[in-house]
């Protein structure tokens, strides 16, 4: 700037320095934290950060503070755990109307009357019809003053009918309750006493945590990240990277002691200051952990597990077991079904176990500890190695040294079980000291307890074993739901692809290759179609590539590239990830039961193609846990970590720009100073020392909304980028102003009147915008209702008027397609069969749009030489093959798509989205593949031992070779 002549240019070092003040007074400070395995790392803590979000304008309106209730399901404060299992006290307690009296706070637990004088004792607040409710108990009040509660019932009742609080009935006079009441509805709730006159609020966050290379090269650079977001905003939000929070990396700190640094932020009664500029005022509020998502090597480890390679790996119940108990018919069928649930008391109890099995110094009893419950805590395992090396040692010296030994085990005279007996006591006594030892570690945090933890000496969550097996309203084991990108994209997509792809010679790939590149792709929201890289690349494919191919692959297969069995798996695998990408549920308890049986079959034509795949794959055991998953935290994108894994891309640029001598610490201060940055552009408030509540002036904050280029670094998707009804114009270069019949080309018959009181010109148009937001463009396939029939169809041209900038006189022309009444055999989805018929729609009348695919089989095309893609931005006079559609008159609505799939499901009539059970009778043909299993399984394992055991006796043979060889050459 400086040598442009800019006037006034500060020096590096006083940006710099400013720079730091201002993230300062915005109240960011990385905090350091030293873990009980004695790693160093800092965190931005959560509720540093969202106590911006009170003060930032563009995402205070979009918090949400009470459980909803409503039939469909659409946000993770509408889904069961919220509305009904989290404990009361761990949701907001205080409700005000803000826009009548802010002042008039309503507590739960507290007596409270309304307008028509009944009165009630709030027990939560919940939303319901789009009104805070209250559910209470009744009370009524004897003749002699004496309140009593009803608990027999609870009834909802409108927030707004409240009108006078505790506080109000307390200074009427005095309040007397009669009966054995839960709870004390004649004190003050205890936040109201700790409040003092603020408003209060909880809100939920989910953390997410995972191993991330700070390299961008190849060569790992291993750290262990946690990011984290706000569950009180809506999906839409959170899917933006600006929503996406960082709390902490270390190279070395692993996940759970992180999150023993997090959990100190979501401890009960911790209340944090906050200004919320909506309210204009400064509110307490308070964060809890809601879900955990990750991939499912990290959930092991959150949920205190051994994993997917354990004999009992499932992090959710105790299914699994050793190799010959899958191959029984129980067993096996197990597999198939959630087992029982494990729960974070009962694992608590196992890791207490292995610690103190381990102070008798024996590493084989605790190994067969974790064998057998699947239990394996990671600062447990910590603490264990210490353990059994101290037990060792002090037994070495009390017990078998005889120069050191009790001296009783020195008298020759102390023989049989007398002499075990005193051997086993010493061994008790060391069990003993070694427990009491392991309790007082490690001592810093043990001198920082306090006088009543003391006198109760025991494992500490956080210092000896997992912190979130401790929280209240968190259950790891069943908070842990089943991620689809890891455990659908990369895992049962990527095993039917590698099952499908594996035997494909090069004829093979290419013919797949060509026929992929013809899909049509407008509905899917996929970027291009890169299909020879996919078959070139096959084994090194990442999670777009595998949402290509679940939506895509079937209509590209035959019987020369895959066998009828696989081809009805790549069916069963479309449809399951169809329902699970859906945004909404507008009817959970059918959704639960379709996506049951879209699972079941799933797995069942998995059994058919490889029976043994299941005892293998815990990726394919997970499955069954997804609907309870959905039922409880709501549609599965809520919970997808796509946004996260985006986001590493962040963090990779602030650790190669870091000098990697204190990463935590440089990361979380750059990342500090970019939430600052997006704070303060966005117009948030912030409180320096000393001054009141300020913010940027409007310069600053307008150039966030009016620069396209900070939004697309900061991660900001503006909302209503489309409105329906919409159109948009074709740029000046490319319109061609035209009359009616030529402006419809190919698409005009004298039964297509030109629309009345309009011009003879007529302009084309980009895209037209749907109800569903979505932007239609020429070839678009639609749905479309003007109030009464719904009719599909294909967008040909979109005109509008010449000199006219009403989005009311464009008009849609559309080749109308019947939706056919069955399904096709083969595909099992609904045909689309032209009618040779152009109608004219209003953009305000199109609902969405879908994708569909020309039935290519059905018709014969055929694959012909085309020219091939420009290279350096000239035409090549290479030839690839590509696809020529023999005509248009039949195609297939792909029920695959991930797009709108909720949409098509709920506009087609029921019995063409009805799915059926792949067998009758699942436990029965269970039995039957392990009973197939049972004779091939135990020659399997026999045969991988002998070529185990021939690889090691092939290792210790070099060993020795090289000895040999070794010796003889020093000998020369």
């Amino acid at each position: 700037m400086k040598e442009c002549g800019t006037p006034n240019v500060p020096s590096f070092y006083a940006l710099r320095k400013m720079q730091k003040k201002l993230t300062q007074d915005v109240g960011l400070k990385p905090r350091h934290h030293t873990s009980s395995l004695n790693n160093q790392f800092y965190m931005n803590h959560p509720n540093d950060l969202i106590r911006l979000d009170f003060a930032n304008p563009l995402v205070r309106e979009h918090l949400h503070f009470y459980p909803e209730i409503t039939k469909t399901v659409s946000e993770s404060w509408q889904a069961a755990k919220h509305v009904s299992e989290l404990h009361k006290d761990d949701l907001s307690p205080m409700w005000a109307n803000w826009e009548g009296a802010s002042h008039h706070h309503f507590y739960v637990k507290e007596l409270a009357q309304c307008a028509n004088a009944a009165y009630y004792v709030p027990l939560k607040w919940i939303v319901y019809q789009k009104k805070v409710h209250a559910e209470a108990y009744l009370v009524t009040r004897e003749l002699s003053g004496i309140f009593t509660v009803e608990e027999h019932e609870i009834f909802r009742v409108p927030a707004t009918d409240l009108r006078y609080n505790f506080l109000d009935l307390q200074q009427q006079g005095e309040i007397t309750f009669s009966g054995t009441l839960s709870l004390n509805p004649y004190t003050p709730h205890p936040t109201r006493v700790a409040a003092q006159g603020k408003p209060v609020f909880v809100l939920r966050i989910m953390p997410w945590a995972d191993d991330v290379s700070g390299n961008r090269s190849k060569q790992y650079n291993a750290h262990m990240n946690m990011y984290f977001a706000n569950l009180g905003l809506p999906h839409r939000l959170l899917s933006q990277e600006y929503f996406v929070r960082f709390a902490a990396t270390s190279p070395n700190a692993s996940s759970l002691e992180q999150f023993d640094a997090l959990a100190e932020d979501c401890k009960q009664n911790t209340w944090c200051p906050a200004y919320d500029c909506k309210l204009q005022q400064e509110i307490l509020f308070r964060t809890g952990i809601h879900l955990l998502p990750a991939d499912n090597p990290q959930q092991a480890e959150t949920t205190s597990t051994a994993g997917s390679s354990a004999t009992y790996w499932c992090r959710e119940d105790d299914s699994g077991g050793t190799a010959l108990h899958r191959e029984t018919d129980e067993g096996y069928h197990a597999l198939f079904s959630p087992g029982r649930p494990r729960t974070p008391q009962e694992t608590v109890a196992k890791i207490q176990e292995q610690i103190k099995s381990a102070c008798l110094g024996v590493a084989s009893a605790v190994d067969l500890l974790q064998t057998e419950s699947g239990v394996k805590d990671k600062i447990a395992v910590h603490w264990i190695k210490q353990l059994i090396e101290r037990a060792r040692i002090e037994q070495r010296a009390r017990v078998y040294n005889r120069d050191t030994r009790d001296p009783r085990l020195n008298d020759s005279k102390i023989k049989g079980d007398k002499r075990d007996e005193i051997k086993q006591g010493i061994i008790k006594e060391i069990q003993e000291e070694l427990y009491a030892w392991v309790i007082i570690q490690p001592p810093d945090r043990y001198e920082a307890l306090d006088e009543q933890s003391r006198e109760h000496p025991d494992l500490r969550p956080g210092d000896h074993f997992n912190v979130l097996l401790c929280l209240r309203s968190l259950d790891p084991h069943r908070d842990s739901p089943c991620e689809i990108l890891h455990t659908i994209l990369l895992g049962e997509d990527k095993y039917v692809w590698h099952e499908t792809s594996k035997p494909w010679n090069n004829e093979q790939g290419a013919l797949f290759a060509a026929r992929l590149q013809a899909s049509s792709i407008d509905g899917l929201n996929l970027p291009p179609l890169r299909s020879r890289y996919i078959v070139q690349y096959k084994k090194s494919l990442i999670g777009k590539h595998y949402k290509a191919l679940q939506q895509l692959a079937i209509f590209q297969l035959d019987t020369t590239l895959c066998s009828p069995a696989l081809f009805e798996l790549w069916k069963a695998n479309g449809v399951l990830g169809a329902m699970l990408w859906y945004p909404e549920i507008k009817d959970m308890d059918k959704y639960l039961a379709d996506i049951t049986v879209a699972v079941n079959n799933v797995l069942d034509r998995w059994a058919i193609v490889d029976p043994e795949r299941i005892t293998k794959k815990y990726k394919l055991h997970v499955l069954p846990h997804i609907p309870e998953a959905v039922r409880r935290f709501g549609p599965s994108i809520l919970f997808a970590t796509e946004i996260f894994e985006c986001w590493n891309t962040v963090f990779r640029l602030c650790s190669v720009l870091s000098n990697h001598q204190a990463p935590s610490l440089d990361i979380a201060i750059t990342l500090a100073d970019m939430e600052r940055l997006k704070h303060q552009v966005s117009g948030g408030w912030w409180k320096p020392d000393g001054s009141d509540w300020i913010r940027a002036g409007s310069e600053i904050r307008n150039f966030l909304i009016q620069n396209k280029q900070l939004q697309r670094r900061l991660g900001w998707a503006p909302s209503n980028i489309f409105k329906p009804g919409t159109v948009k114009l074709l740029s000046k270069v490319k319109r061609k102003t035209a009359t009616w019949k030529t402006a419809l080309g190919l698409s005009w018959n004298e039964d297509l009147a030109e629309p009345t009181n309009h011009g003879k010109e007529w302009n084309g148009c980009k895209y037209a915008v749907a109800r569903s937001e979505d932007p239609c463009f020429p070839g678009s396939w639609v749905f479309c209702s003007d109030g009464g029939e719904v009719t599909a169809g294909r967008i040909t041209t979109i005109l509008v008027p010449e000199g006219t900038a009403s989005d009311a006189c464009a008009v849609v022309i559309m080749q109308q397609f019947a939706v056919s009444d069955t399904t096709d055999g083969r595909f099992d989805m609904p045909l689309l069969i032209n009618m040779n018929k152009i109608v004219l729609v209003k953009p305000e009348h199109i609902l969405f749009k879908f994708n569909a695919q020309h039935d290519c089989q059905y018709s014969g095309c055929r694959l012909v030489d085309a020219r091939g893609p420009q290279q350096e931005r000239s035409e090549s006079l290479l030839t690839v093959k590509t696809v020529i559609h023999s005509d248009d008159s039949r195609f297939l609505l792909n029920m695959h798509a991930l797009h709108n799939g909720h949409l098509i499901r709920e506009i087609l009539p029921a019995h063409l989205t009805e799915l059926q059970p792949c067998f009758p009778d699942r436990r029965a043909k269970h039995f039957e593949f392990a009973a197939a299993l049972r004779k091939v399984g135990p020659a399997k394992r026999a045969e991988a031992n002998a070529k185990g055991q021939a690889t090691k006796a092939k290792k210790k043979q070099e060993i020795a070779d090289k000895a040999e060889g070794a010796k003889e050459r020093g000998d020369q």
